[in-house]
């Protein structure tokens, strides 16, 4: 599987607010984080966009703000069920992948 994502340019990391064997968001977000840093240290520095799913569940948003709290910046609260969040989503992941781009363009062009 992680050889997939490593094709990917920005990742968007799903945390999952109420997890069916009720372990913490928060400490599942950063084991994720972990086992992408193990397998590659490129793939963990990939530009990555995080979003606590289920938006319409009540609590929900506490989890989010927890979560954003943690990292220090701000994580999108989006629904799949309602579309709640999701062009917040796509903005962010819109703008990285141009950032992005340029970023490769630019290195491109130094290595010419």
């Amino acid at each position: 599987f992680l050889r997939h994502v490593e094709r990917t340019r920005v990742l968007i990391h799903l945390v999952e607010p109420f997890p069916t064997d009720e372990s913490d968001p928060v400490s599942n977000y950063h084991t994720i984080r972990r086992e992408l840093a193990n397998y590659s240290l490129a793939l963990s520095q990939k530009p990555e966009v995080a979003c606590v799913s289920k938006a319409e569940l009540t609590g929900a948003a506490e989890v989010r703000d927890r979560l954003a709290a943690d990292l220090g910046h701000p994580v999108h609260l989006i629904s799949s069920v309602t579309g709640a969040g999701l062009a917040g989503v796509v903005g962010e992941v819109t703008q990285l992948l141009a950032e992005v781009k340029r970023a490769e363009r630019e290195a491109a062009e130094r290595a010419k």
